[in-house]
């Protein structure tokens, strides 16, 4: 999959709330501009955090980028010292600790509202506390990714309810008239809107890495004892590094920040394709379950299929078109890389892959026959559904510690646990496991599965 082809899924996939977030950037960036800080006017006089931090650098887009970088790492962990940052200072003047005291001068914006802050420490806290633990870490990050688009609109409000609870109009601008102070509004409300833009760039790219990496730990904190906790701890370590050195040492945040953006979106491809994949295989399927079991009529033809798979399959007599992701990279097939997506198709006794071609009219085809001396065979033993042919001697298949050779293999997911039967009737592909026992007890005189 290119990077043409991920920005042309995302803008169709998310069409609608990429268009409710620039509106809202749109409205805010009209109504509110001007010198956006993260703390409130008393400390505009450089003596505090943000004279600290250096200048317009540290007044404008140090507490505004820093948001977008800081939710990307982990957007529970920005909320909750957000929020526990709000609480300490709410107490600071009367508590007699020293760093709270300091704290009481500092505004926090939305965070200061009590009832907001304790909804947001029980929303994001659930997920975090889950994936804490071995046993609970696939379910955390279920929840997690169940949570994702409401957390990124949440993360537009906050960022945005910041900016306006921090704004301190340029009273320049205010008291200059006619085309001069309309210019200036615009010019504000202009650098305004692409500051926010900025920021939800930086966000989504660091997150899809920082979420690729959520996913390597899965197996990984399965298997470890306290791995899952460390994990979530050491996000919370870099985030607190980060926010230190942008008090302290704000050119070398800003030298790291730039890394960190680059090689985001370096493997930005990667990244998207491991989450797009582990999501639909992994986490959809245990989020279903969990809550409320798979759907008994879930059908066959998928909801969201691409206007050009639904353009290049528009007269065909269709029995099925569900999403399928390659595991493994097809041999002498370029453009077909690992997780990535393609449709499987039935029609009229024929299966055949379909993925549309990014800047250009129909779509890329690819038949999956079974012949009798090269089997293709359909398999329900893992957490998800797999199709693939064997290539070398089917022994193999029959022994237990023997590794199958697989190839030309896809899988779909475990959501169509009751329609798997139909699968393999619209498929005609061979059974695996009745394939597995048929070898094992060919010598009894068995017959071979249809």
């Amino acid at each position: 999959m290119t990077y043409g082809q991920i920005l042309s899924e995302i803008w169709h996939k998310n069409k609608r709330y990429i268009l409710f977030c620039i509106t809202l950037c749109i409205a805010f960036s009209v109504l509110f501009y001007g010198d956006m800080t993260s703390v409130n006017a008393s400390d505009m006089d450089g003596t505090g955090i943000v004279g600290s931090m250096g200048g317009s650098f540290g007044k404008v887009l140090a507490p505004i980028m820093s948001m977008g970088l800081f939710g990307g790492i982990d957007t529970s962990w920005m909320m909750i010292i957000m929020c526990v940052s709000s609480l300490g200072a709410n107490i600071g003047g009367s508590s007699g600790i020293t760093w709270l005291e300091k704290l009481s001068g500092f505004s926090f914006g939305i965070f200061d509202n009590l009832y907001i802050c304790i909804f947001l420490l029980i929303w994001f806290g659930l997920p975090l506390v889950l994936k804490s633990f071995s046993k609970t870490n696939a379910v955390g990050c279920s929840i997690e990714a169940a949570q994702r688009k409401v957390n990124g609109i949440m993360m537009v409000i906050v960022i945005m309810a910041e900016m306006v609870m921090n704004t301190n109009p340029k009273c320049v601008v205010r008291a200059a008239s006619g085309a001069r102070r309309v210019l200036g509004y615009g010019v504000n409300a202009l650098v305004c809107l692409l500051v926010l833009i900025v920021t939800l760039i930086i966000y989504f790219l660091v997150r899809y890495l920082f979420s690729l990496l959520d996913i390597l730990m899965v197996p990984v904190c399965f298997f470890v004892p306290f791995v899952s906790f460390l994990w979530v701890l050491a996000k919370l370590a870099i985030i607190g590094f980060m926010i230190l050195l942008a008090v302290y040492m704000p050119a070398v945040y800003v030298v790291l920040s730039l890394l960190l953006i680059i090689l985001s979106a370096c493997l930005f491809r990667t990244a998207y394709m491991a989450v797009k994949y582990f999501e639909a295989i992994y986490v959809k399927p245990l989020f279903k379950r969990i809550f409320g079991g798979f759907d008994s009529k879930k059908p066959f033809v998928a909801p969201k299929i691409p206007s050009k798979v639904r353009e290049f399959l528009q007269g065909r007599n269709i029995q099925m078109v569900i999403p399928a992701y390659v595991l493994k990279e097809f041999p002498n097939l370029k453009g077909m890389h690992k997780w990535d997506r393609f449709w499987l198709v039935a029609e009229n006794g024929t299966v055949y892959l379909v993925k549309p071609l990014f800047g250009k009219k129909g779509c890329w085809q690819i038949a999956l026959r079974g012949t009798p001396a090269q089997k293709m065979f359909i398999n329900s033993a893992l957490p998800y559904y797999e199709i693939f042919h064997i290539y070398g001697s089917e022994e193999a298949i029959a022994q237990t510690f023997k590794r199958v050779p697989k190839m030309f293999h896809v899988v779909f997911s475990k959501e169509y646990f009751h329609r798997y039967d139909e699968i393999k009737q619209l498929t005609g592909f061979v059974d695996y496991a009745d394939y597995k026992q048929y070898l094992k007890n060919s010598g009894a005189g068995q017959q071979m599965p249809g």
